[in-house]
């Protein structure tokens, strides 16, 4: 399986893609809103955007808590026996060196 982004409905049941692109000339990349228009993803630009993009951070922010929720609930353990989760030592170092950089 491949994350192409997060996926949200709006209020008005409008579909947005929350996702990344290479930065043009630099090796960074930088999020990127889609909106869904007759069944083509549309870039969303200017003021609209950074509406929406803040918005959708929000939501993805909400769904991190809730999955957090589920993963650490005792029905979810027990759910899991057995089954070995290898943490990412990279992860949590990169997390550490972006937090102490700000």
């Amino acid at each position: 399986m491949t994350t192409q982004g997060l996926l949200v409905k709006g209020t008005e049941g409008e579909d947005y893609l929350l996702t990344t692109e290479p930065n043009r000339g630099t090796h960074t990349h930088r999020l990127v809103v889609l909106k869904k228009v007759n069944d083509r993803w549309k870039s969303v630009e200017g003021t609209e955007e950074l509406a929406c993009r803040e918005r959708l951070i929000g939501a993805f922010v909400d769904f991190f808590v809730d999955l957090c929720r589920v993963l650490n609930s005792s029905d979810y353990q027990q759910a899991s026996e057995g089954i070995p989760i290898k943490s990412s030592t990279r992860v949590r170092m990169d997390a550490r060196r972006a937090h102490a950089g700000k």
